[in-house]
């Protein structure tokens, strides 16, 4: 048989029940605590990467940029340089034409007129359908030395050669006709020609004047 004494009073007896309570609370409270700490930190880390993505995009955006600005650049060359390879093209095959016109002087000239001087003088001006595109004009002198007898004959073959050498000098018209200082029995006279104006349309889409 076993004896139990309870040797505290009734008033300072205490109820289990409320230490628990109070044992939960504070265990609830620190939980929560820790819990809010690692929510914050948690949100300070998604923070941080929020601004570094938003970094990265913005220098993403300013090397799309960069590289959309160039890629223009590029392409605005690219234009001008096949601008510029198609005038040479033009350019080239107005050389051969060059050659072909002198060709067609040379053989219209017989064998009792020498000629002495081909001049030739361009000038920029409007032509073709649409008056605001570019052409140069170009024009030519010949000096020739001839005989007197039978001089403006001559001439008038030589000039009506040239008009039906395919069209390559272009009108060819008389010039004056002078007795030659250095020998009264031999007479210098002129030739004119006038090519039709040369069209620079690329020149005029990329505005060069």
């Amino acid at each position: 048989m076993s004896l139990h004494i309870d040797l505290f009073a009734e008033n300072e007896r205490s109820n289990p029940s409320g230490k628990i309570l109070l044992t939960t609370m504070i265990t609830a409270a620190i939980v929560i605590l820790i819990g809010l700490a690692l929510y914050a930190l948690q949100a300070f880390f998604m923070l941080q990467a929020s601004q570094s993505s938003l970094g990265n995009a913005q220098r993403e955006r300013e090397n799309m940029k960069h590289n959309n600005s160039r890629a223009l650049a590029l392409i605005a060359e690219i234009a001008e340089a096949r601008a510029c390879l198609t005038e040479m093209t033009a350019f080239s095959n107005a050389q051969a034409q060059v050659a072909a016109q002198l060709y067609a002087i040379a053989v219209s000239v017989p064998e009792d007129i020498q000629l002495t001087q081909l001049a030739i003088s361009e000038s920029l001006v409007s032509g073709g359908a649409k008056k605001d595109l570019p052409a140069r004009l170009y024009s030519g002198k010949i000096t020739g030395q001839t005989a007197a007898e039978g001089v403006n004959e001559r001439i008038r073959s030589v000039i009506d050669e040239m008009n039906g050498a395919d069209g390559l000098l272009g009108t060819v018209s008389p010039g004056g006709v002078s007795v030659d200082p250095a020998k009264s029995s031999d007479r210098i006279f002129e030739i004119n020609f006038s090519l039709e104006p040369l069209l620079y349309k690329q020149a005029a889409e990329r505005g060069i004047k």
